[in-house]
């Protein structure tokens, strides 16, 4: 039976991406959590000292004056790290306020010989406020109040059954909410991450789209190590218009599927539709794989794809290969591009049906 959302609605590298998302998301709602927290045990306090409840030095009023002070730590500390690892701070603050919380019962009930149900359900509700924090998280949370709250009914003179019941019951009707809560955060990142998806994907071939290339290709830049090379491929298909003219443009929509899915088995990093017959292609390089797509028109032979109104009877394409090194500076993808884009017009210039291969030059400024 899967009871935890946070283990078994997603992959652990999602589940880490949809809960960084969260954090940052909850960021300032956490803070006013915080703000809120410290505002509601300086009441008790201040009340307490106006009522001549506790004297100044008494362990209740110790612990509520820790309490305090670990609120207003956590807040520092929020301002002054990133949201990454928020859950977990938030984690770690909320188990040191049950043990405080669960210590504060125990002195409580040895004091005045009760335990009312709404101070501990009032802990339990407060746990829900932490948007952060999911059901795994919460359950460890509950759990360690319910083993004090049941200690103290083991082990103290005062009987706190009532207390225990509406603890647990609102523990369990807090458990479902949290549940679906988790339940329902997860599927609406799901349909986020569908929407960019969907975005960032060319709808005819699958390919990723245009609009997705800068920052793949940026991605891709900054793994490069090095004395390590990055190529790009301009890749265009030939006398696809006449054959659109003549055939149709469904069957012309068939040849680039056809076309995509035989780029999609170049070896390549990044496979990008840049725009009607253009493809691009992008590869992190070795020194001794220079010659990357320098085979691409025999791959085409190989396979071919009748096209009766190409001089060469058949679907063939024209590449432009641009290459750069990363020594001093990154790869520029504006230089990339401008390198293979004269690639492909040296290509068709030299009869079509041709894969030619240049450095970026080294003179050229980086630009991006």
């Amino acid at each position: 039976m899967r009871l935890i959302p946070s283990i078994f609605y997603f992959s652990s590298a999602t589940e880490h991406n949809f809960q960084n998302q969260l954090n940052k998301s909850s960021m300032r709602l956490a803070d006013a959590s915080l703000y809120l927290v410290t505002l509601f045990l300086l009441s008790f306090i201040f009340m307490s000292w106006l009522n001549q409840q506790e004297p100044a030095n008494s362990t209740i009023t110790i612990l509520r004056v820790t309490m305090v002070l670990l609120s207003i730590v956590l807040i520092i500390i929020n301002k002054t790290l990133s949201s990454e690892y928020l859950h977990s701070r938030f984690f770690s603050y909320a188990v040191l306020f049950c043990f405080l919380f669960s210590y504060f019962f125990w002195v409580y009930v040895q004091r005045y010989s009760e335990l009312k149900e709404g101070g501990p359900m009032l802990v339990a509700a407060a746990f829900i406020a932490i948007p952060m924090l999911h059901l795994g998280h919460k359950l460890v949370l509950w759990s360690i109040i319910g083993i004090a709250l049941i200690f103290i009914e083991l082990f103290s003179s005062t009987s706190i059954a009532w207390t225990l019941y509406f603890y647990f019951s609102i523990v369990i009707v807090l458990a479902i909410v949290q549940y679906q809560l988790d339940i329902l955060l997860r599927k609406q990142y799901k349909a986020e991450l569908f929407e960019t998806e969907k975005a960032n994907t060319d709808q005819l071939t699958g390919m990723h789209n245009r609009h997705s290339f800068d920052r793949r290709c940026k991605a891709l830049i900054n793994k490069l190590a090095p004395s390590q090379y990055l190529g790009l491929a301009m890749i265009d298909v030939d006398y696809f218009k006449n054959y659109n003219d003549n055939y149709g443009h469904l069957e012309g929509d068939n040849v680039l599927i056809a076309v995509a899915n035989r780029l999609k088995h170049c070896d390549a990093d990044i496979v990008v539709r840049f725009g009607g017959e253009e493809f691009i292609l992008v590869k992190i390089l070795q020194a001794n794989e220079l010659d990357w797509l320098s085979d691409l028109p025999k791959r085409f032979a190989a396979d071919p794809i009748a096209h009766q109104y190409s001089p060469f009877n058949r679907i063939t394409v024209s590449a432009g290969i641009a290459i750069d090194k990363y020594t001093t500076y990154r790869p520029s993808i504006k230089s990339l591009l401008a390198t293979a884009d004269v690639g492909v017009y040296k290509a068709k210039n030299a009869g079509r049906n041709i894969s030619i291969t240049d450095f970026v030059d080294p003179k050229q400024p980086e630009i991006e």
